[in-house]
């Protein structure tokens, strides 16, 4: 793509790290791909499928990696398994300063504000620190994308909501972490969609800055005394990133937080112009990867007051005989049902989710086991690609072109003498249900999740 002499160009003059010809030169030349692996579905075989691609470490992000170029992904099961995300590589910078700051603290809540599609969600479920995350989403129409990629992480503590930020200042002090990955200008991602630079216009910045402070101020309210808000845009724009940063110092509740890595990263240190707050640029002339910056702060103790609780008892139920040998013995589980639903949640955040349905609205709370329907229990592809399945249960691995077919929604063939229902995996990790009854193997892979493009 070509700036000329466009005014976006003009308005990144005097930016921390902002170098022009270089800059341009970087928009001529293709984006990095790069994925995060899954650590809970760790014996997948990624790095090993991708070898031809020769990956190679993300430096600030444990189990990131580049690709020499980009495979189809929408024809690999391990992609439609939950076992890597394809994700852009400076946004993995979160994980860096979360893993530096927060050390081997445990337990720990996080809210992620603006979460759709689900790449930073799952980055944060990824973290041993944290054992319930929140993915809240406002726009309605992102919820199903956001739901997709929740659910084929598999992990049972992250959770999906769609409300506005607004809702969550009546959880006030409830969140360790509260990640902002703000809506903006998208200036950040122009190589990759230069479509979106023919939208940009010089006052655009200012528009979603305004916007970016409403939600911040929402934000603050969530998090807890001690606890850390992170702030991240795919925009250069200083109003939208340093000058956001001293819109949250003014408040008097936070303070920056400095980290110190490498400069061969390339990754810019910048400071904002009343508080010297720091933030850390990224620009694709200087690192491999997208246009992004971020910043991290913590909250003062004591200047808030901390969420109190008033629940009514929860009712529990105990397992359906029927469904408890799919689940994952080790687990302490939690059982509901709701109509002919049977859902399970990890019993150790089963007060914390009551505390949050009472203001919010959650699109996923629990992990979904399966439907009791006519006196059968009839097994939730949620179950499938969960982290909760037990891995002992009747199981049919596939080879890959069996698994294409199968994700295909495709009848499988030579399987037509099994019985009952089978856990389908590729590479050990889950795909999906189907059924043999009569002579027939019953394909139940989700219709509205199959591969549509030919191979």
């Amino acid at each position: 793509m070509r700036f000329a002499d466009h005014a976006f160009l003009a308005s990144l003059e005097g930016c921390e790290g902002f170098e022009r010809s270089s800059f341009e030169a970087a928009h001529q030349t293709p984006s990095p791909v790069s994925i995060r692996l899954n650590p809970y579905k760790k014996n997948a075989g990624v790095v090993e499928a991708f070898g031809f691609l020769e990956p190679t470490p993300i430096p600030w992000c444990s189990g990131g990696y580049y690709l020499k170029s980009r495979p189809s992904f929408a024809m690999d099961p391990l992609w439609h398994a939950g076992a890597y995300y394809v994700q852009e590589a400076s946004s993995m910078f979160i994980e860096f300063l979360l893993r530096t700051e927060l050390n081997s603290q445990s337990e720990l809540r996080a809210l992620d504000l603006c979460a759709a599609p689900g790449g930073k969600s799952t980055l944060l479920a990824s973290m041993p620190q944290f054992n319930l995350i929140l993915a809240n989403e406002i726009i309605h129409s992102r919820i199903p994308s956001l739901m997709e990629n929740a659910i084929k992480w598999g992990s049972p503590h992250l959770l999906v909501s769609n409300n506005d930020p607004a809702h969550f200042e009546n959880l006030p002090g409830f969140f360790d972490v509260v990640l902002v990955d703000a809506p903006c200008s998208g200036s950040g991602l122009f190589r990759k969609d230069p479509e979106a630079f023919k939208e940009w216009k010089p006052d655009l910045p200012a528009f979603c800055s305004a916007r970016q402070k409403r939600i911040l101020h929402s934000a603050t309210k969530a998090l807890k005394g001690n606890g850390y808000l992170i702030y991240s845009t795919c925009s250069y724009s200083a109003c939208e990133n340093e000058e956001n940063l001293d819109y949250l110092l003014n408040m008097g509740m936070f303070e920056s937080i400095h980290v110190e890595f490498p400069a061969e990263w390339g990754v810019v240190t910048s400071q904002s112009p009343k508080h010297h707050a720091f933030g850390y640029r990224f620009y694709p002339n200087r690192v491999q990867g997208e246009g992004f910056y971020c910043a991290l702060l913590k909250k003062k103790e004591g200047i808030d007051i901390e969420f109190s609780s008033h629940l009514q008892s929860i009712k529990h139920q105990p397992f359906p005989e029927s469904c408890a040998s799919w689940l994952e013995s080790s687990a302490e589980l939690y059982s509901y049902q709701k109509e002919n639903e049977i859902f399970v949640q990890l019993a150790d955040l089963s007060n914390a989710i009551g505390s949050i349905e009472s203001f919010l609205k959650l699109k996923k709370k629990a992990l979904r086991v399966g439907n009791s329907i006519r006196g059968e229990m009839i097994p939730d592809h949620e179950l499938a690609v969960s982290t909760l399945i037990n891995p002992n249960c009747s199981r049919l691995e596939l080879t890959k072109d069996q698994a294409i077919r199968y994700l295909k929604r495709e009848e499988l063939l030579g399987f037509e003498k099994l019985n009952g229902w089978h856990w389908v995996t590729y590479n050990n990790v889950g795909l999906g249900w189907a059924k043999g009854a009569s002579g027939r193997f019953k394909n139940h892979y989700p219709m509205s999740w199959r591969i549509q493009k030919q191979s």
